[in-house]
């Protein structure tokens, strides 16, 4: 995850793509945004690539792990074996809506 260079600061897609699929570039974005505008508020010129060095290193993690995840979602949604697919889909059947939310919400409740 490339995130800065001197005075130069990538955020979102720029700076760590993700599979759209995964419907969470844009979420990642705006996080990255907030704990960017968060660090930058608490420093002055002097400091600011310890902020920049802060930024990245707050985000690098979760970013990782959502790129990750994002990953893992794709090999479920485009399986090559038909078999697999059918299967696939008759086990989603069976498998709520409630619960899958459970593990979104349970990422948002993450600090950021």
């Amino acid at each position: 995850m490339f995130v800065h260079k001197d005075r130069v600061v990538l955020l979102g897609d720029a700076a760590a793509g993700f599979l759209p699929t995964a419907g969470i570039g844009a979420s990642m974005a705006m996080e990255s945004a907030a704990v960017l505008a968060e660090e930058l508020s608490r420093t002055d010129r002097t400091y600011l690539h310890w902020a920049l060095s802060l930024y990245q290193k707050r985000r690098q993690k979760r970013v990782e792990k959502a790129q990750n995840d994002s990953r893992q979602l794709a090999k479920y949604m485009f399986v090559k074996s038909e078999v697999w697919a059918k299967l696939r889909n008759k086990l989603l059947k069976y498998y709520s809506i409630k619960n899958m939310a459970k593990g979104i919400d349970k990422s948002f409740q993450e600090p950021i």
